[in-house]
């Protein structure tokens, strides 16, 4: 009772350890909280008046109280802000609504939210409000954790790795007798840089301890990133566009080494690390992600002070193969610069083994060369479907929303709100997996009618079949190999020309009005043209030249054709302009028609004063030029490789458009089993639902009405689902089938007692429905007027292996 007198309690704790000593307070009561948590969701205890008093009170016993006091709060629908003796509570209906709206709209955040609420009870806005805030939404997010580690365990899902193998039911949710699919799961993988956090060495007052994490098995520790950090390599890399630690090209000429070369100063993030590196001020630049083909994340990790290094895709690679096993694709925007990387890292014999595969994302890809794009571009990759691999791109683009609240957070409450919103993410992308594949399905469709056609009429005209474009890929691919380098015959002559030219500055500096230098550099300039008359003599001999060739020689000119360009422009100081002013060509195709043609015209001059000058390019030309791969024809070569078949505009307008064919073709079977999947997975989840909660009943019921309860939500996600995989079974040309399978692993066991699903009991909606992608508007839902039973079900037909195994007709 002696506190009565003082209410002023004196905090003994220090400021370094005020919330560590808090969060154990918290840690202590965790089980209990959760408990209460679960009994008030149940409305075990009913409030009796709708308008609450505030009171004070004092608890007297002659020992500890049997139990806290948060978990009675807890119990009435409120959580304290201290652990011990709190004087402030919050709704949990506050905090609930403060989660759905931060979930949807990271950018707000619960300062905002404070100041909402303080608006709206109008009294003066107060910054200590907005910490008690914090601490209670910490606790509440905890319980949540808690719960769901509950309803885990109840439903058998607390297995290492669950969350991954798991992660999406169309890509992982494979089953017995299906049809294999290569590469068997698609996905990409990015970094971005909007994530920071700002290193608490920069930051005023002093650091605080909080050890707490934000409990997720797809993160990547640091620890086991590190563990690539030297893997790029110890020797110097060939090319000085690569000067990163963690980019190594090959220091010979071999094709793939010169094509990396080339797509590392178009790209700039697989650029010179010293162009990337963060600022000291962050502790953590940013995230590296990887993502499957429907948008589900499967692991990330930190990048620490550091731009996108190498050791990040190779943790990742390492993960992937680790939990998924073999026949993986992965996108990544610079593949061909780390495919090299990863051919030289401990991980190359397990990435061979496990039929690992290197996608350049679509988009990303008409960044990189011709070549580059024949050997990396998904178009021309077996089993990729119509899959674009810039699921990450879409990816940040939500996050990136929530970097203004978490920048300055700390460490902890950084993590929690990257899982929370990849959580969120997540959901989402379940509950649009069905409008996914539909829309996929009917792009692939529509894609076989109009190329065929266009398809048909280039082939009667050409006299091809599809065979002579899968032969065009391999000549263009066997014609860019070749042009790695110069003949050995032309190349030797081109190294004495090179040689004479130098022989011949260094003897013309030795003149009359050099006497003076001379008696100072006599000696290092006589041995220096010792040095290079010998290589002369050298490359005579080896060539059988008689006679030394001077300027006026024709053999002299003849070998100076084919570099006569690159010395001239040299002298004109322009070297590289050829190259420079056709990437300026290709930008201003985005920008308006008048600057594309000042620099069209601009290159024709330049080009009309080379010898011999090369063909002038036109207006025409540059518009037929779609992608960079195209535009990269444009470029000199030893024959007009515009001549040649495979790069004649209505061959390759034919090639596109019968590759294009393929991959709509490919997309169509990979969406037939995707389907099944996810049908299959729908089913089983209720199936699992249905038996936790029976499970449950007797011996926790609080659990197993919230189990009811995600059932009945989870239930009501499957039917918009389902909705559009029906939709996509009455598109004219779909070919698969909705079955229910066996999941590969699963345990057969008895259904007789499984109700069916709720959504069986939904009418289809009509054939005209499927014309609509866009259900967002209500077209493209299912018509939610229930019937009674399954007889007259139009979805009925796609359960006949579900209800057969329930040892029941499809007319009971």
């Amino acid at each position: 009772m002696s506190s009565r007198a003082n209410r002023k309690r004196k905090d003994g704790r220090a400021c370094h350890d005020r919330v560590h000593v808090r969060n154990h307070d918290w840690m202590s009561q965790r089980h209990k909280l959760i408990r209460a948590y679960l009994e008030y969701r149940t409305g075990k205890v009913p409030m009796e008046s709708d308008e609450l008093e505030q009171w004070d009170f004092i608890m007297v016993d002659f020992f500890t109280p049997a139990d806290r006091i948060n978990p009675t709060l807890l119990r009435h629908g409120y959580i304290g802000w201290a652990p011990l003796r709190p004087s402030v509570a919050v709704s949990l209906d506050v905090l609930e609504a403060y989660r759905q709206q931060h979930r949807v709209c990271p950018r707000f955040g619960l300062q905002a939210q404070v100041k909402a609420l303080c608006h709206l009870h109008q009294v003066p806005f107060n910054r200590s409000l907005v910490e008690q805030m914090n601490v209670v939404f910490d606790v509440y997010l905890d319980i949540l954790h808690g719960v769901d580690v509950l309803v885990n365990v109840a439903l058998a899902r607390d297995t290492p790795n669950w969350c991954m193998l798991n992660a999406c039911a169309p890509c992982l949710y494979s089953l017995e007798e299906e049809e294999p699919l290569k590469p068997k799961i698609l996905t990409c993988m990015d970094g971005n840089q909007s994530l920071k956090l700002v290193d608490e060495a920069f930051r005023a007052g002093t650091t605080r301890i909080d050890d707490r994490t934000a409990r997720t098995d797809i993160w990547i520790s640091p620890g086991q990133v590190d563990r690539f950090k030297d893997e790029a390599g110890s020797k110097a890399p060939a090319s000085s566009l690569a000067e990163a630690d963690d980019i190594e090209l090959p220091d010979d000429n071999e094709a793939l080494g010169s094509s990396v070369a080339v797509c590392i100063e178009r790209w700039r993030n697989a650029g010179p690390e010293a162009h990337k590196k963060m600022f000291s001020l962050f502790a953590i630049t940013g995230i590296f992600a990887c993502i499957c083909r429907h948008g589900q994340l499967l692991t990330c990790c930190d990048m620490i002070r550091s731009g996108e290094l190498m050791k990040y895709p190779l943790a990742i690679v390492n993960k992937l193969i680790e939990v998924y096993g073999e026949d993986i694709a992965v996108g990544y925007d610079i593949a061909c610069a780390f495919w090299k990387t990863l051919e030289r890292s401990c991980l190359a014999e397990r990435a061979r083994s496990a039929h690992l595969r290197g996608v350049v994302c679509a988009f990303h890809g008409y960044s990189h060369n011709c070549w580059c794009q024949l050997h990396w571009h998904p178009m021309y990759l077996e089993g990729v479907g119509k899959e674009d691999f810039e699921g990450c791109e879409r990816l940040f683009s939500e996050s990136n929303a929530l970097a203004g609240n978490t920048r300055l957070a700390t460490a902890f409450h950084r993590a929690q709100a990257i899982k929370q919103h990849f959580a969120f993410w997540g959901e989402q992308k379940h509950t649009e997996s069905g409008k996914f594949l539909y829309n996929n399905y009917k792009q692939a469709l529509k894609i076989i009618s109009n190329e065929t056609k266009v398809f048909e009429v280039l082939g009667r005209q050409l006299g091809t079949t599809p065979a002579d474009y899968e032969k065009y890929l391999v000549e263009e691919r066997a014609y860019l190999e070749g042009l790695k380098s110069e003949p050995p015959e032309v190349a030797r002559r081109l190294d004495y020309i090179e040689a004479l030219m130098m022989l011949a500055d260094t003897g013309y500096q030795c003149t009359d009005a050099d006497v003076n230098k001379i008696l100072t550099l006599y000696r290092t300039r006589y041995e220096r043209y010792e040095v290079l008359d010998q290589g002369v003599c050298l490359l005579e001999e080896e060539l059988s030249i008689v006679q030394c060739w001077l300027p006026q020689s024709p053999e002299w000119t003849a070998a100076c054709v084919v570099v006569q360009r690159l010395f001239e422009l040299t002298k004109l100081r322009m070297s590289g302009i050829g190259y420079k002013m056709r990437e300026k060509i290709g930008k201003a195709l985005k920008a308006r028609a008048e600057a594309i043609r000042k620099a069209l015209s601009e290159y024709n001059r330049v080009a009309a004063r080379l010898t011999p000058p090369p063909p002038s390019l036109t207006w025409h030309e540059l518009m037929e030029m779609a992608t960079l791969s195209e535009f990269d024809l444009l470029r000199d070569t030893r024959q007009d490789i515009r001549r040649l078949p495979w790069a004649q505009h209505t061959n390759r307008k034919a090639m596109a458009a019968y590759f294009n064919i393929k991959c709509a073709r490919e997309e169509i079977h990979r969406c037939n089993i995707e389907s099944a999947r996810l049908f299959t997975n729908m089913v089983d989840e209720h199936v699992d639902f249905v038996r936790a909660i029976e499970k449950t009943r007797p011996v926790d019921p609080d659990l197993s009405q919230e189990l009811s309860r995600r059932h009945a939500y989870r239930d009501c996600i499957n039917s918009k689902i389902v909705a559009k995989l029906y939709d996509m079974s009455k598109l004219p040309g779909f070919s698969g089938k909705l079955y229910y399978g066996k999941h590969v692993g699963r345990d057969p066991a008895n259904l007789e007692d499984i109700p069916l699903p709720s959504w069986v009991k939904y009418t289809a909606p009509d054939t005209g429905s499927a014309a609509d992608d866009e259900d967002d508007d209500g077209n493209g839902d299912v018509d939610e007027s229930p019937i009674p039973g399954v007889e007259g079900s139009e979805m009925a037909d796609a359960l006949v292996g579900y209800m057969d195994e329930l040892g029941r007709s499809v007319s009971s």
